[in-house]
């Protein structure tokens, strides 16, 4: 499997939506140095069922289903893959900081000022590797394109879409952005179909070794939007944290099941300090420093584990529908 070459893989979703652009209600901007950006900020269900799967690399696949969330009707999305690694490490976590800087002139003092910033996520990670945690992953992806995923209200220009090509070795003509804001439906869909990367990613902080991980499913309600992108990102990361739902297999002899069985109970949301607000309230109690909040939030409410060699599995955390219906401003 470690042969496929993913950007080449969600090149097909990517041309699906360029060519299928009114179906999808996209956007499709053709910048002048050849790269493409796809804004997907009004995009149908499928345009943000396709986003989803874009940021998995071609390796994960998002359905649409529904939550009882004690008498509301919330739409919800299942996203599984059977290559958690590469679809959800290698390319889907947000972790490629793309920033373009200008020089400006502000009383005679030059001054750099940021032009555009975004946390990139998609299988453009995966050939650009800037980030440490590609050390850990053996991954290498020889695609010829390069695609990027960036959360942001604001479309990447030529620089940026430069920088993308540049980074990743392609050429601008094979590479892509796609883009929405999180204040969106596209937004609500692709936050809530990372589940099973929030839980990997928890995973990996608490040395969990993935090398074992077989398997991985996932369950998320998909956020109402808010009404801008701050309250978006709230409600988005309370979906995970409040009633995301987890499952995945492994596959470890049986005697070192216990002592990862009993690391697992650390990975749910619950056990954080920071956990039991909507995630705005405490963003804003920590005056909106990202880093003043235990990291360990960040993760699905609940996992349950099959150890497919003993057949054994456990169930860890909890889902907390007051906390979800606050958050959501359901009364």
């Amino acid at each position: 499997m470690h042969h496929v070459k993913i950007n080449n893989l969600t090149l097909k979703l990517v041309e699906n939506i360029i060519s299928n652009k009114e179906l999808y209600k996209a956007k499709i901007h053709n910048l002048s140095n050849g790269s493409t950006v796809l804004d997907m900020t009004n995009a149908s269900w499928n345009g943000g069922k396709l986003v989803g799967e874009i940021c998995m690399g071609g390796l994960g696949t998002l359905n649409f289903s529904w939550y009882n969330l004690d008498g509301h009707y919330i739409p919800s999305v299942n996203v599984y893959t059977s290559e958690p690694i590469i679809a959800c490490m290698a390319s889907q976590l947000a972790g490629w900081s793309v920033k373009l800087k200008k020089e400006v002139e502000k009383e005679g003092i030059i001054k750099k000022k940021v032009i555009f910033q975004s946390l990139g996520s998609g299988p453009a990670r995966a050939k650009s590797k800037t980030e440490k945690l590609f050390d850990e992953i053996q991954y290498t992806d020889d695609s010829d394109c390069a695609i990027i995923v960036f959360e942001t209200p604001k479309m990447p220009n030529e620089e940026v879409m430069d920088i993308v090509a540049n980074k990743c070795g392609v050429d601008t003509k094979n590479t892509y952005a796609v883009c929405a804001p999180t204040a969106c439906l596209t937004g609500s869909i692709q936050v809530a179909a990372r589940i099973v990367e929030t839980g990997i990613h928890k995973l990996h902080e608490i040395h969990f070794p993935l090398d074992i991980l077989k398997d991985g499913f996932g369950t998320t309600t998909i956020a109402p939007i808010a009404k801008d992108d701050l309250g978006a990102m709230g409600r988005t990361n309370d979906s995970i944290s409040a009633a995301g739902m987890t499952y995945y297999t492994i596959d470890v002899e049986k005697e070192r099941e216990s002592e990862l069985f009993e690391l697992l109970k650390k990975a749910p949301a619950n056990t954080s300090s920071s956990y039991g607000k909507p995630f705005l309230e405490t963003f804003k109690a920590a005056n909106y420093d990202f880093y003043a909040i235990d990291p360990g939030l960040f993760a699905p409410a609940q996992y349950t584990v099959t150890n497919i060699k003993t057949g054994k599995s456990l169930s860890v955390g909890e889902i907390n529908h007051e906390l979800l219906k606050l958050s959501y401003n359901l009364n």
